[in-house]
């Protein structure tokens, strides 16, 4: 309705300035795409896939670019709960749900890059990493093929022979190793200590974690109990779990 009433701009003059008559009737676009989410939550799930992260952009940083107002968080998140809600009715198997590409894991990412995200991982996960970084002696690679040729290396480097680590072993024949299991066992129990130190600091700051995160993590939850209500809380969790560590 609005634009049967927009006239064609002279595409020939640089220095053109729309009258305050069209002023108005783009400030009134605007306004109308931004306050009433689900023309925005429809045109998600008409573009393709390839325009869709612009469109992503100009919504997100632009038509609700202010990201820590609450009016604006408000309506970009009725919009994430139109498209959510979509993407659930539309998906017909449980073990599909939010892992294709799809305009939602989009808007997941997208979302999640914003301000403050940025400043939750830097306040709360940093130190956590920086942890890990500063060790310059930790190995944790746990690639039974990558660890077979790592001992058979080290055995090269010092002299000694190699007849335990013969060329052109299979995957399963590296795992079967009595040696590259013992190499690789303290490595996954140093990897799960700094799993369970990530977990720990994560839910230690759960109270850190941006609003519109924590409201997207009860959308899913509430979908999927909606949608499957047979699922068990692990299949429900997973979904959770996915969306918090990928995105």
């Amino acid at each position: 309705e609005l634009s049967s009433h927009l006239e064609d701009v002279n595409q020939g003059s640089n220095d053109y300035y729309p009258d305050s008559e069209h002023t108005q009737l783009y400030g009134n676009l605007f306004f109308l795409l931004q306050t009433e989410p689900r023309h925005i939550a429809t045109l998600t799930r008409l573009v393709t896939l390839s325009e869709i992260d612009t469109l992503l952009q100009t919504v997100m940083f632009t038509l609700y670019g202010n990201q820590y107002e609450s009016r604006e968080e408000h309506l970009l998140l009725t919009m994430f709960q139109l498209v959510l809600a979509a993407q659930f009715e539309t998906t017909h198997e449980f073990s599909n749900l939010l892992r294709q590409n799809t305009p939602v894991s989009r808007m997941m990412n997208t979302y999640t890059s914003r301000g403050p995200g940025q400043v939750y991982l830097k306040n709360v996960i940093s130190s956590e990493i920086a942890r890990v970084i500063e060790n310059k002696a930790l190995n944790l690679e746990i690639n039974p093929l990558k660890v077979y040729e790592e001992l058979r290396q080290e055995r090269m480097d010092r002299g000694l022979p190699t007849d335990e680590f013969p060329t052109g072993v299979t995957t399963e024949e590296a795992t079967c190793n009595a040696l590259v299991r013992a190499a690789v066992q303290p490595r996954l129990d140093e990897l799960t200590r700094i799993a369970n130190r990530f977990l720990d600091t994560i839910i230690a700051h759960r109270d850190d974690t941006p609003y519109g995160i924590r409201w997207i993590c009860k959308q899913i939850r509430s979908l999927t109990k909606r949608r499957y209500p047979d699922a068990p809380e692990s299949a429900v969790c997973s979904l959770i779990g996915g969306f918090f560590f990928l995105r």
